[in-house]
Parts: structure tokens; C-alpha cells; sequence
């Protein structure tokens, strides 16, 4: 109960860093009430259950904080990056990776909803696609910024437009173009050190690793087996060029879990000559940057591979590159957690304002989780005493080693044991929730209103069982 009470606490703290935000009292208890429905047990956290859970008769107050209200969501925005940064950091350093996800959703007036390739969503679907931004640290990863993909026939439609409140000054923008837009944002405060991943709708475009090198970002993104390097003396695939290479090339470098679950992968890295003066210049009092191409590949399966290119410092260790690209898997730990637990696809917004408030609101309540489990997950490390030792000798894990050093950049292979819980509570699935995440959603119930009006934590959606799976 001591640290129920400490995480409540923690989560006030955190409420009254952000008042100012939110210039009269109740806006604030608004959005007060919404940040601990986002974060408590509502099987869909949209306008009518938060206010149900908050113990109100009707949405209005949640809808006007949504719609109407006056408020900066841009400097909220900031305020989560920061929190973000701050909770997540660790001396192993950072990356910051880009990428997409769907929200599915119907009609012709929300805004963005068009059909749309979406991966999250298995195919081409009536959808909005968001472009967010995650940090990952081998402590956690948590979303610090989003932008709204507006498809160009929303751009270039001006009734559809004024109907969803999209403002004059936005135009149609590719996903690399919004990717640069957040970085911009998010750069002046990132930590020295920090790297840059994100997939191949990103990698390919050479725009958008020309902007990463002018900023003296380095990068490691995914291209595609087509993909073509080394201008001299011709351009060859980067297919081709690994194919051609001796078993002997091949390394075995341990960066991060993938989605089969295994942490080791077989990667070909090799330093790409250029004649040419390079796109962006190295930092002054920084090495020379260099290029490298990479292949990777299992050791089960060695014609499967993905292909990577990279820019950074001069002598970077082939284990930081293979670690950088492992890490990019880290923003789908992100978008499940504020998907999942926090309500982050829940919304019933149609505005162009009432998207971002929604989505902030909902990264706020996930970075709010993703912190107090690394916190949690760093009290769970501290050494056993040596009367206990015996005690807990029978407990400890098969193949378990006694003193192991945390990899950067690379989270751990499993949550820790979940709770037991009675048969009678016990959901359908054999997954459980991560114990962190479990009780914190008991300590930030805030006011649910009287016992007519309560949810019953048995509603929580099966799947939110797995939102801390890698």
C-alpha cells in the first residue's frame, strides 16, 4: 500500500506540473479527471465511459475540454517530451525512432479518415494514420510527439477541410516531411549522444537522411533490398552487395528483441566509400562522420534479410549500430502501452484540435506508466539482502546468472512475475498484465462517482493483457 499511496502521489505531482496549462480550475479538474479515466480500469475510454468513471451524468465536460476549451496542446506536448526524457534517461544513452500507426475509423467528416495502408491494421482500411515519435531507453520507451497524416485528397479539399477544422497554414505533407517536423521540435532537448532510427517508409527517402545529417543526428533506418550505394564505380544493391559476401563477414551481435522473441541476429556491416563531400559536415569538436551499410539476417533463415544504412561518428562500434537498429522495435512497446492501457485509439473526436488533444492527453497518461515501471523496474534490481539470499535461492529462474549488466538500449526478455490471482477474477486469457502497469491502474482511479456508475475492472479489453509484450 506504501507504494500505491507513493505512485498516486507521484501521479498529483505530475497534474500539478501541467495546471498551468489549463488556465481556468475547471479545465483543470477536467482534465484531471480524464487523465485518471485514461489510466484506470474503462473497458473504452471515450467521451461517456471517462465520464462515467469520473462520476459525472453526461460527457459535455470532457467533450468541451476536447473541443471548445481554450488551452496551449502544443506546450502540453513539450511538457510530455520532457517528463518523458527525464524519467526514461540512462547513462547507456537514448534513440529517438520514428514511426506510424493506424486508428481505424469511418465517415467522410473526421478528419484524415481516408482508405489507407496501415500495417498496424494488417492492410488497406478506412483509417486516420498518426506519425509519432518514441524514446527508448533500455529503461522503457514512451511516445513524446505525433502529427496527423492528412491524405491529399483532405489536402485538397477545401469543404472537407473548414468541416473538420483543419487550420490554413496546413498543407499536404508526406510522412518523412511530419517525422522532420517532430524532430525539430523534439531535438533542442534531446541529451548529446542520441541516435536516430525509423523504418524504410523513412530510410528510403533521401530527404529525409539528408535533414537527419544536417542536424548532426546520427541515424541507423531500414531500406529496402533495392536500395542503391556505393556511386563508384557504379551504384549497386545493397541485395546484391550482402549476397556477395563471405560467410566469415557474417557477425553474431546480441541488439534487442525482435518480433519472433529471439535477441540475437547474424549482421554484415561494412563501411560505404564516398568520394563526395558528405551531405552534413560533423559537429565541431566531433570526429568525422562515416556510412556504413548493414544486412541482417537469422541464423535459421540467411536468405531472409533487412537492410539498413547509417551515418554517424567515425569508429562507432558495429554492437551500438546493431543495438540502434534493434531499438527501433522499442516504438511498438510504445504505441501498444498507449494504445492498449491508455486509451490512445479510444477517441470519438472529428476535429483537426480534437485529435491532438485527445492523442496528448493519452501519451501523457502512457509516459506517466512507462516511468513509474522503470522506477519500479530499478527497485526490483536492488540486491537481496544476505539472510534472504537462501530463502530466494529456490526461486530464482533455470539458467538464471547471479549479477548481469542491463544491455543498453535493449529491453529485458520478460516481465516480471504478474500477481496470483483468484479464479474467479482471473481473465480468459493466460496473459497477464505487467505487474507495474496492473497497479498503477488501481492506484489512479481517482473519484469513480457512487457503485451505479462505477465500471467493473472486468471490462478492461482482453488484449490490454499484452501491451507490455515486446
Amino acid at each position: 500500500m506504501a507504494q500505491v499511496t507513493a505512485w498516486d502521489a507521484q501521479l498529483q505531482e505530475l497534474l500539478l506540473q501541467i495546471a498551468d496549462v489549463f488556465p481556468r480550475a475547471d479545465l483543470r479538474r477536467r482534465a484531471t479527471a480524464c487523465v485518471r479515466g485514461l489510466l484506470g480500469p474503462v473497458s473504452r475510454k471515450n467521451g461517456w465511459q471517462l465520464a462515467e468513471y469520473a462520476g459525472w451524468r453526461r460527457p459535455d465536460g470532457q467533450q468541451h475540454l476536447l473541443d471548445r476549451a481554450r488551452w496551449d496542446v502544443d506546450e502540453l506536448s513539450e511538457r510530455v517530451c520532457r517528463y518523458t526524457l527525464e524519467g526514461l534517461a540512462d547513462r547507456a544513452g537514448g534513440v529517438l525512432v520514428i514511426d506510424e500507426t493506424g486508428f481505424a475509423k469511418k465517415g467522410e467528416t473526421s478528419v484524415g479518415v481516408a482508405r489507407q495502408l496501415s500495417g498496424s491494421l494488417g492492410g488497406v482500411f478506412p483509417c486516420q494514420i498518426g506519425v509519432f515519435a518514441a524514446w527508448a531507453t533500455s529503461r522503457g520507451a514512451a511516445l513524446v510527439d505525433r502529427e496527423i497524416y492528412l491524405p491529399r485528397t483532405w489536402a485538397d479539399d477545401r469543404e472537407r477541410r473548414v468541416t473538420a477544422q483543419v487550420p490554413e497554414t496546413v498543407g499536404f505533407a508526406t510522412k518523412p516531411r511530419l517525422a522532420e517536423k517532430m524532430i525539430d521540435r523534439i531535438r533542442p532537448l534531446l541529451p548529446e549522444g542520441t541516435w536516430l532510427a525509423a523504418d524504410e517508409v523513412y530510410g528510403r527517402d533521401g530527404g529525409f537522411r539528408s535533414f537527419a545529417e544536417r542536424r548532426h543526428l546520427p541515424y541507423v533506418v531500414n531500406v529496402s533490398s533495392a536500395q542503391t550505394v556505393l556511386p563508384r564505380p557504379g551504384w549497386r544493391r545493397i541485395d546484391k552487395l550482402a549476397a556477395a559476401a563471405d560467410e566469415s563477414e557474417w557477425q553474431l551481435i546480441e541488439a534487442g528483441p525482435s518480433r519472433t522473441g529471439s535477441r540475437w541476429w547474424q549482421w554484415w556491416i561494412r563501411p560505404v566509400i564516398d568520394p563526395e563531400e558528405p551531405i552534413g559536415a560533423a559537429a565541431p569538436g566531433q570526429p568525422w562522420s562515416s556510412r556504413w551499410m548493414i544486412a541482417r539476417r537469422r541464423p535459421e533463415h540467411p536468405d531472409k534479410r533487412d537492410y539498413y544504412l547509417t551515418w554517424g561518428p567515425a569508429g562507432t562500434p558495429p554492437q551500438h549500430l546493431a543495438q540502434v537498429a534493434g531499438a527501433r522495435w522499442r516504438v511498438e512497446d510504445a504505441i501498444k502501452l498507449a494504445k492498449h492501457e491508455c486509451g490512445l485509439a479510444d477517441y470519438e473526436v472529428r476535429h483537426w484540435h480534437g485529435w491532438y488533444r485527445h492523442i496528448t492527453l493519452s501519451m501523457l497518461a502512457a509516459a506517466f506508466l512507462a516511468v513509474q515501471a522503470a522506477h519500479a523496474s530499478d527497485d526490483s534490481h536492488t540486491p537481496v539482502p544476505p539472510r534472504q539470499t537462501a530463502a530466494n535461492e529456490d526461486e530464482t529462474a533455470p539458467g538464471t546468472k547471479k549479477g548481469n549488466v542491463r544491455t543498453p538500449l535493449v529491453p529485458r526478455d520478460s516481465a516480471p512475475t504478474p500477481r496470483p490471482r483468484s479464479a474467479s477474477s482471473s481473465p480468459s486469457s493466460t496473459h497477464q498484465p505487467h505487474r507495474a502497469t496492473a497497479e498503477l491502474r488501481t492506484a489512479c482511479t481517482g473519484h469513480t462517482g457512487d457503485g451505479s456508475t462505477r465500471p467493473s475492472p472486468t471490462n478492461t479489453t482482453a488484449d490490454a493483457a499484452t501491451s507490455n509484450s515486446p
